[in-house]
């Protein structure tokens, strides 16, 4: 049996954003999409999606943004 791949789409921007790592198989918090850096919230519970909608959290400035990179998983 093939693993298959665990990818949302950006709410914004459409692009496919990486979600294939063990953290993410049940997990509730936060995701960013690295193309247009908007922030999503995400449920996801046994590695099925339940719920994934733009968050409260405001997008960094581009000035902000250059400061910091981007976390290893």
């Amino acid at each position: 049996m093939g693993h298959e791949k665990m990818e949302i789409k950006c709410v914004n921007c459409g692009r496919l954003v990486n979600l294939d790592h063990a953290v993410f198989e049940n997990y509730v918090g936060t995701v960013k999409c690295f193309s247009c850096s908007t922030i999503m919230d995400v449920n996801i519970k046994e590695k099925v999606l339940r719920e994934v909608s733009p968050s409260m959290i405001e997008k960094p400035s581009p000035a902000k943004r250059q400061k910091y990179a981007r976390p290893i998983l």
